[in-house]
């Protein structure tokens, strides 16, 4: 989610200029206003997709008003150019220290070299794994979910009572109930195509998540034996929400269709 709030701040920081540049000039008309205070940022002139080498020629160096610079605001170009983009950079936004990652300077802490290791391994933040899904039209909602997105996940499965570690009683003769549930939260998507595709955007039918081990376990677990489906969140939502199990009695019963599918069964006989 650190993506998501610097893309956001990013547009604000952009609404806030704008509205200055306009007030400055509106008061150029005027009485002369007294000067702004500037200072040099790196200032990216086009933009920059997530997770992409930041190339020289699409940022430069502006003077900025003081009072709108954010925090940990990059100053020299040497700072930014080829250097990875950890988030969506937008056309006119201060390029600030958490949305680039020096892949040269990170992989010299590891006494290796970047060469040696993929742009993606310097991405992922620590505790966590990126992790591959096959997805198709229905499950990654039609298409709609890109890099930076964050999901839900809900299964389809048909369990047993020996699966819950229980015993059947002798007169039971229905043993498993199919059920549908929400289970991982909250899952950030790195990528929605092959990462050899040039269009990092595109809607493919492999996802790339950003997951801690357990997570990862989980999720193999659900590739191989349930049926999944992901659901979209919005944007910012990182709440976690108690949602219950959908069974057919749960239909049944809060739909009010179990005294309609006993009065179809237990019909009263004609005189």
């Amino acid at each position: 989610m650190r993506g998501r709030i610097l893309v956001l701040l990013g547009l604000i920081m952009a609404v806030i200029s704008a509205g200055l540049v306009f007030f400055l000039l509106a008061s150029s008309s005027g009485e002369e206003a007294a000067p702004v205070e500037t200072r040099p940022v790196v200032v990216a002139i086009q933009p920059v997709p997530a997770r992409s080498v930041i190339p020289p020629d699409a940022i430069t160096v502006r003077e900025w008003p003081v009072e709108l610079i954010p925090t940990g605001a990059l100053t020299d170009t040497a700072e930014v150019a080829n250097k990875l983009a950890t988030t969506d950079i937008y056309q006119g936004q201060p390029i600030v220290r958490d949305m680039v990652v020096d892949k040269e300077a990170a992989a010299e802490e590891l006494g290796t070299t970047a060469a040696q290791r993929s742009d993606v391994s310097f991405l992922i933040e620590e505790g966590k794994v990126a992790m591959a899904f096959p997805v198709d039209e229905i499950s990654s909602v039609a298409g709609a979910i890109r890099p930076g997105d964050t999901v839900d996940i809900i299964v389809s499965f048909s369990a047993s009572i020996q699966d819950l570690g229980g015993t059947l009683p002798p007169n039971l003769s229905r043993t498993s109930v199919n059920m549908t549930a929400f289970t991982l939260q909250n899952i950030e998507i790195l990528r929605t195509s092959p990462w050899t595709a040039e269009d990092s955007e595109a809607a493919g039918n492999m996802y790339t998540m950003l997951v801690d081990r357990q997570q990862a376990a989980i999720l193999t677990y659900i590739r191989q034996y349930m049926t999944p489906v992901f659901v979209l969140r919005p944007a910012g939502d990182e709440a976690v929400y108690q949602v219950e199990p959908v069974t057919m009695r749960y239909i049944l019963t809060n739909y009010g269709l179990d005294q309609a599918l006993l009065d179809s069964v237990f019909v009263e006989p004609t005189q």
